[in-house]
């Protein structure tokens, strides 16, 4: 007979909340500072991606166990609705609302050994 273990983690509020909030401003200032032309504006939003992978991988460097995972999605779900809120509810800011929210899952959990397969 197998027993279900409790599944209950604690994400760190404000780590998460400062990497959504950085990868979204960063992504501003890149706009404003990258000239608006029209071959190079789209960057910004791939950059606001790239950057909330990378600030999950951060918030979750010393984690281990399910909370990797839930804490990166925390920072993807924050950073996509700040994206949203700014960027507009537009069929595009979905897409990239979406690309973003997978980012930060990805981003906490891939390159990490499997602590269950004893990788």
């Amino acid at each position: 007979m197998t027993t279900l273990q409790n599944a209950t983690t604690r994400v760190p509020v404000v780590p998460v909340v400062a990497a959504a909030v950085a990868s979204q401003f960063v992504d501003d200032l890149a706009y404003l500072v990258l000239p608006p032309v029209a071959i190079i504006a789209p960057i910004s939003a791939f950059l606001a991606v790239l950057l909330t992978g990378v600030g999950a991988r951060l918030v979750t460097r010393k984690l281990s166990g399910p909370s990797v995972a839930r804490t990166g999605l925390a920072v993807g779900a924050v950073s996509a609705g700040i994206g949203l809120l700014v960027g507009g509810f537009g069929w595009l800011g979905m897409i990239l609302a979406t690309l973003t929210l997978v980012a930060g899952v990805a981003g906490a959990v891939v390159g990490r050994r499997n602590e269950a397969l004893g990788d």
